[in-house]
């Protein structure tokens, strides 16, 4: 028969004093499986998070791979647990962990899981602050460190920074971005004017289209110019295009130069 949980968890915890960090680490996986198949979520991402420490704690400078998986184990299970702020902390030390050791890509996932555990508990907080039950001690408190203004920008930041690049860990959002504003532009174009030499003429798809990359490339060749309500749409493209191109190039050296 398999001991109780608890009772893991207490010799681990002795083990862990006495420095043993091997012993502990292994004791602490074994109570985190048993909570898991008990379908005790918190308990098993606490339980992880300490296995996960005795291993760096283990291997002091020389590798965190075993640390890293642990780390990120315990965020699965703290997301499960639905303490979404646990979570980004966890998948966070789990990225640090892997970086340390360059797995590029494990950090790259770990990373980004990270800042959307956050976004989503920031705006679980702005909606339904009653239903946030926090695993370990010390998180963030409702009405205490973070104000409701505080929280709202932060929100609002951390969704932008989801949509339009993926936390700088997906370029390929920052490209499907310039690609619908192409599309939007475009049609815009197509209802309104530009200019021609002296000719104002209705756009059709392929003129507008070309007018709609021009522009937002800050190219100029000023063969075509907007005229009316359309300079309006092509100010606005223009200020997108000068934000959006750089933000796909650190996007991509990011995901893929690191390597």
């Amino acid at each position: 028969m398999d001991p109780e949980p608890n009772i893991l968890e207490k010799e681990a915890n002795e083990f862990l004093e006495r420095e043993k960090f091997g012993e502990a680490c292994i004791l602490f996986k074994k109570a985190a499986d048993l909570h898991k198949v008990n379908l005790a979520h918190k308990e098993a991402a606490l339980c992880l998070a300490s296995a996960a420490s005795c291993w760096a704690l283990k291997s002091g400078e020389r590798a965190f791979h075993k640390s890293s998986l642990a780390y990120e184990e315990a965020a699965r299970e703290a997301q499960l647990a639905d303490d979404l702020e646990y979570a980004s902390l966890l998948y966070r030390q789990a990225a640090i962990n892997y970086e340390r050791d360059m797995e590029f890509f494990s950090f790259s996932d770990c990373f980004y899981r990270s800042r959307e555990c956050l976004r989503k508990f920031l705006t679980r907080s702005l909606i339904s602050p009653q239903k946030i039950d926090n695993i370990s001690a010390g998180g963030i408190k409702r009405g205490e460190a973070y104000g409701i203004i505080k929280r709202l920008a932060l929100c609002f930041l951390l969704t932008f920074s989801a949509l339009i690049w993926g936390h700088g860990e997906r370029p390929g959002r920052t490209f499907c971005s310039a690609i619908l504003l192409f599309l939007a532009s475009t049609l815009f174009y197509m209802q309104g004017n530009l200019i021609k030499g002296a000719l104002i003429f209705k756009p059709n798809f392929p003129q507008a289209l070309y007018f709609s990359v021009i522009t937002f490339t800050t190219v100029g060749y000023g063969d075509i110019t907007p005229a009316g309500m359309t300079k309006a749409m092509a100010m606005i493209e223009v200020f997108c295009g000068i934000f959006i191109v750089p933000i796909f190039v650190v996007g991509l050296s990011r995901k893929y130069l690191r390597t």
